[in-house]
């Protein structure tokens, strides 16, 4: 597993966008996205269609501030 963090936005009212960052763990940036937008349609009920994902950059181990996504790709602390 890697970790990646992803920034986009996401439709929070018909006039309104809410932006978001996000780091998750996954085996490559598309299962990155796909775990994003299902995280995000869960919590906020937001259709994928309204998910715009901008940017999707791999973290190294220093970087990881998520203590769930460290436990998952394996950095001790």
């Amino acid at each position: 597993m890697k970790a990646f963090q992803v920034k986009g936005s996401f439709r929070a009212s018909e006039r309104a966008w809410q932006s978001f960052t996000l780091q998750v763990a996954s085996e490559d940036t598309a299962g990155a996205e796909e775990k994003v937008k299902t995280m995000l349609g869960s919590r906020h009920r937001t259709p994928r269609r309204s998910i715009k994902i901008d940017d999707v950059k791999e973290l190294g181990d220093k970087d990881i501030t998520d203590s769930v996504v460290r436990h998952q790709v394996g950095v001790k602390p």
